[in-house]
């Protein structure tokens, strides 16, 4: 009797942990999700949120293609740089005051960071145009 209970507790320990869904407003920590001039270009594992004081810089992506982005919590929650590489055809960048518009809101550990962004479309880099981004990550 004393081994079928030592079995029993062996294999309730040996089944795995239920995958984790966060709440349909947040992403799972470590991943993002981009939608440039409304075309998903996909969810990425490849992210780095790195505090520095009341700034978040958070970068996606590779050097070649992907999105950085600078966040600040000093007195409001404040989008302070976008940049864009390569992304849905697009390379640009929004920096606060500089034009443009940008705004960010949190849930849980996701931020949601929208706007707009001076650069070129990758394909024709002769010619200036704006573009919208819209940055779900999650730190």
């Amino acid at each position: 009797m004393v081994g079928a209970a030592a079995l029993a507790a062996v294999a309730g320990c040996s089944s795995s942990p239920p995958d984790y869904r966060p709440p349909a407003d947040q992403l799972v920590a470590g991943t993002a999700q981009v939608t440039v001039n409304g075309q998903d270009v996909g969810t990425t594992e490849a992210v780095q949120c790195t505090p520095a004081g009341t700034m978040m810089t958070i970068s996606t992506g590779d050097a070649g293609s992907g999105v950085s982005a600078v966040v600040s919590n000093a007195d409001a929650l404040t989008v302070r740089a976008v940049g864009i590489r390569d992304l849905g055809g697009f390379t640009g960048s929004y920096n606060e005051g500089l034009g443009g518009k940008a705004a960010v809101t949190m849930s849980g550990r996701t931020y949601d960071i929208t706007g707009t962004a001076d650069g070129f479309a990758t394909d024709n880099p002769s010619f200036r145009t704006s573009g919208t981004f819209a940055i779900r990550v999650s730190c």
